[in-house]
């Protein structure tokens, strides 16, 4: 009773009904249903993301999840010192994996990115920069493989180490071939394009977050946004579908976000950012800080033999930058 007296305080309207949804909570209001999400990014990064989604639906992008601002105006509310954001809630339908849906996916995306160009700024606004980190996360990792090769007994469990010694190399010629493309001036170029636009990508742009409502395709999980080239939403797609299709074409599907800027360096580029071991990093890394890891050793050696598996298809695409 108290959160509806709220909710009909900040927001003014009335809830018909509310329950209890995985991190927040499910409202319907007559005919509309709102997500009442918790969250914990501060204030300042809500600001930021509910900026975005002013941006796209004032440059005519509307079919996304958009947060639902208070009768003030505020992108969130403060309830019992947790922080939620209110955002629309409506029927997803999985998109189909069709030839024809795919081309249809890659025309949204491509209209979600000229939305997202010429972001104004923002009073209280954390802006998520996020130029450059992957050159900086794939030196990171190849230093860290090399090393880790070098010095094995570092990992002190020997199945672990045994494992790691059987895949480790497949990842470093994946890093070696991604960092000579991220090492590339024109890395800086496409930087320096994306950073004169002030433009915003989704982040985490996968086929999963892609949805149909009513008959049209709509983006869900608008709260990465981040400063970035497009290259990187572009490899996040891509890299879903692979995931689902080993032998999907994705040299064909990443050609057709470039029909009229068509670069051989922009291909290169989102077959780097989708060759970058992002997983098998973040396992090591893992590793290296517990040490010892007697007691978690099978459910490791288990994620490591899924994941190798897993992405097998990154010897094709290594092939298919040589």
């Amino acid at each position: 009773m108290v959160l509806k007296q709220k909710f009909k305080l900040y927001y003014g309207f009335d809830i018909k009904e509310l329950k209890k949804f995985k991190d927040g909570y499910l409202l319907k209001t007559g005919k509309e249903e709102y997500l009442l999400k918790k969250t914990k990014m501060s204030p300042a990064e809500i600001v930021f993301i509910f900026h975005c989604h002013q941006h796209l639906k004032d440059n005519k992008f509307v079919n996304f999840e958009k947060i639902i601002p208070t009768k003030d105006g505020c992108p969130y509310l403060r309830i019992d010192k947790m922080t939620y954001v209110l955002i629309e809630h409506f029927k997803k339908e999985p998109v189909e994996l069709s030839e024809k849906q795919v081309i249809s996916c890659i025309e949204f995306i491509n209209s979600f990115h000229a939305a997202s160009t010429n972001l104004k700024s923002a009073v209280g606004a954390r802006y998520n920069v996020q130029y450059g980190k992957d050159r900086i996360t794939a030196r990171n990792m190849y230093s860290m493989f090399v090393k880790l090769k070098e010095k094995p007994q570092l990992i002190k469990n020997e199945k672990l180490r045994n494992i790691i010694l059987r895949t480790i190399d497949s990842n470093i010629e994946y890093v070696k071939k991604a960092l000579e493309i991220l090492e590339d001036d024109r890395y800086l170029e496409v930087i320096s394009r994306s950073m004169q636009e002030n433009r915003f990508i989704h982040g985490k742009l996968t086929i999963y977050n892609i949805y149909k409502c009513y008959s049209k395709l709509r983006l869900a999980n608008m709260f990465d946004l981040e400063l970035n080239v497009r290259e990187k939403d572009i490899a996040t797609f891509v890299k879903s579908l692979i995931k689902i299709d080993k032998n999907f074409d994705f040299e064909e599907c990443i050609n057709k976000f470039y029909v009229t800027s068509y670069d051989n360096y922009k291909k290169c580029l989102v077959l780097a950012m989708i060759l970058l071991p992002y997983e098998y990093f973040s396992l090591l890394k893992k590793i290296i800080r517990f040490r010892d890891l007697d007691w978690a050793s099978e459910e490791f050696e288990e994620k490591f033999t899924s994941l190798c598996e897993k992405e097998q298809y990154k010897d094709k695409i290594l092939a298919s930058l040589h």
